[in-house]
């Protein structure tokens, strides 16, 4: 295979992997991919001791190389992290998504339905639901948490090993936090 082959199906194989460590944290996957981390540590280091090739060649190689090394720290101190028990959601069952700053009101909806999204992704699983029927059930569920306590309702999206949730929680009665 030529240098430039060979390039492209590490660019692929990259891909790939940065795909399995996704999993992996995810939850989807029990061990994380190391093998498959050194497998294309090892043939990543032997393409750049053959060398040649053009800068266009060169360059890319060099590109994929600091991607790769980018990565690798990212996925090391991932899993220090979560050796460490510090991992993005806290402690105990349920983990925030973690791009979900606060909760989200009553007016935050179709952010609410997006992250749902997101989170039910990055599992690997299926929506299942539109966007108008999220929001209508959503709202049923509102009025019939707010009935006769006169306090509104605020929805979190939280993982829960491999279930994506919505949990409810209770705010003040005018939201201002009085």
């Amino acid at each position: 295979m030529e240098l430039e082959g060979q390039i492209s199906f590490l660019e692929a194989e990259l891909q790939r992997l940065i795909l399995e460590w996704e999993r992996y944290f995810a939850g989807d996957r029990r061990v994380p991919p190391q093998i498959e981390r050194q497998q294309f540590a090892h043939r990543l280091r032997v393409l750049a001791e053959r060398g040649a090739g053009t800068h266009a060649l060169r360059f890319r190689l060099q590109q994929l190389q600091h991607k790769f090394s980018t990565y690798y720290a990212l996925w090391e101190r991932q899993l220090r992290e979560r050796e460490e028990g510090r991992t993005a959601g806290g402690s105990g069952p349920y983990r925030r998504v973690p791009d979900t700053p606060e909760p989200v009101s009553v007016n935050g909806d179709e952010a609410l339905y997006e992250r749902y999204v997101r989170a039910k992704r990055r599992l690997g699983q299926d929506v299942g639901l539109d966007r108008a029927t999220f929001v209508q059930r959503l709202e049923g569920q509102r009025r019939r948490l707010q009935n006769g306590s006169g306090r509104s309702v605020q929805f979190d999206v939280v993982v829960e090993g491999d279930k994506v949730k919505l949990a409810a929680r209770g705010a003040t009665r005018n939201g201002n936090g009085e």
